[in-house]
């Protein structure tokens, strides 16, 4: 009996001392999920892909219990739609929004200037800038101006959409308006006396001290933000959404776009090798995509094919370079101005785009292989041919069967032809083909190396 009871007390002692352990683990692990804060970067231009990204993050935080949500942001900007779409989860979002425009070099151009106003606290490390917010670049690289009507209907809609903003998140509205009328930037520093952003922070973790106590008002109501010991949780992009951020690079679509027509046109060039012309649809394609997410002009799409034509043409036509030289600066400057700035319902930098930087060690390199082909096939046109009936000139065989102003036999490349001679040449001796008249061939005696005649074979 007693070693029942003394087993009966150790079962209980066990079975307590393991609820204590599920309860200590349990207030460890949801003391980490309190305390966190989310990390997410768009780092970039706003495409779909960034704000799908961003659009999930800010679900996710909010489902997962997360204290408040941080945005890096560095930016030339984008899409308007995309933009609008960032700004209104901001401010339907019930946890905190924080944007952070850093490291120091970064930037919130045009779009990244909404989207830092729409967030309850904004911030931006010293030696960044924001700015730049006008919708239409008129005139910008040569591209046609929009309609001053249009033009200013779109400003003007801007500008009263972001000083709404402005006004609801206590942030100056005569700034912002300067920004999308007359594309004003200004660096930090400036940026927090005109009352655009509240603070400047060197990092993250000196941004979560320096809010730590800050009330801000969210669609849940007020929220009172304790970050000092805050662990930062990164959130990651699924492979859809880093694929469309991939494509929306300006660089990535050129490159894509000119890797398919040349694979394609190579496919036409050699019909049957496959890998040349499956990779030129699938990249020629995904280029094609990219060109949705950013603002193109079609020109340049054609001059970009076009150059491609007329490199693929070269192999076709003695042009002695010109070709393609023409298509290289074809496929060159419809590269450089593949962005166009100005066009409607994006938001960007004037600066966005393909650099010259990124063209030409694309253009060189084409360039140096189009040059080795060039040379190759230079080479080989001015050397000896050496298969079909013209190869046969200057070759030496032997007489199988005498040869003289009747037709005789040579045997000449494993080949037996009819041949003739203004001089009879006895069976085995050598002769060199001279000349070709149908399937016959006229011949000489071959000469030994001093130039001397070789004597006759004894048979």
């Amino acid at each position: 009996m007693t070693i029942v009871r003394t087993n009966i007390h150790r079962f209980a002692w066990a079975f307590l001392l393991a609820l204590a352990l599920i309860a200590t683990r349990g207030a460890l692990a949801a003391q980490p999920a309190a305390q966190a804060v989310g990390l997410v970067d768009l780092d970039g231009s706003v495409n779909p892909g960034s704000t799908d990204f961003l659009l999930r993050a800010m679900d996710e935080a909010s489902s997962e219990g997360l204290q408040a949500l941080v945005i890096r942001i560095d930016t030339p900007g984008g899409m308007l739609e995309s933009t609008r779409s960032i700004v209104k989860a901001e401010l339907a979002s019930k946890i905190p929004i924080i944007v952070w425009v850093g490291p120091a070099g970064a930037r919130a151009g045009s779009a990244g200037v909404f989207i830092t106003y729409g967030a309850h606290v904004a911030a931006m490390a010293p030696a960044t800038n924001i700015g730049a917010a006008h919708p239409v670049a008129a005139g910008a690289n040569g591209a046609e101006k929009m309609d001053d009507t249009m033009a200013e209907k779109v400003t003007n809609d801007l500008v009263a959409w972001a000083q709404g903003i402005a006004k609801q998140r206590n942030r100056s509205a005569e700034w912002v308006e300067e920004a999308v009328r007359k594309s004003v930037s200004v660096p930090a520093e400036e940026a927090l006396k005109l009352h655009v952003i509240d603070l400047i922070s060197p990092d993250l973790p000196s941004l979560l001290k320096e809010i730590d106590g800050r009330k801000v008002t969210t669609a849940a109501g007020e929220i009172t933000l304790a970050t000092a010991q805050a662990q930062l949780k990164p959130l990651k992009m699924t492979p859809r959404e880093k694929l469309l951020d991939f494509l929306g690079d300006p660089s990535i679509a050129f490159l894509f776009i000119g890797l398919g027509a040349l694979g394609i046109l190579a496919e036409l060039y050699h019909p049957g090798t496959v890998f040349p012309g499956v990779l030129g649809a699938v990249s020629l394609s995904l280029g094609l995509v990219a060109t949705r997410m950013l603002p193109v002009r079609a020109g340049s799409i054609v001059l970009i094919l076009v150059g491609a034509g007329l490199l693929a043409a070269e192999f076709y036509v003695t042009s002695y370079g010109l070709l393609a030289v023409a298509g290289l600066a074809c496929f060159a400057l419809g590269a450089f101005l593949l962005i166009n700035p100005s066009e409607p319902g994006f938001m960007v930098d004037r600066d966005f785009g393909v650099a010259w930087a990124e063209v030409l060690p694309i253009v060189l390199a084409v360039a140096a292989v189009l040059a080795l082909v060039v040379w190759k096939v230079t080479q080989s046109r001015m050397r000896k041919q050496i298969t079909g009936a013209a190869g046969l000139v200057g070759e030496e065989g032997i007489v199988s069967l005498e040869v003289g102003p009747a037709a005789g036999k040579v045997l000449v490349h494993g080949e037996i032809w009819e041949a003739r001679s203004p001089n009879p040449i006895a069976a085995g001796e050598r002769v060199r083909v001279e000349q070709i008249e149908g399937l016959l061939i006229r011949v000489a005696p071959a000469k030994n190396l001093s130039g001397e005649l070789p004597t006759q074979r004894q048979a």
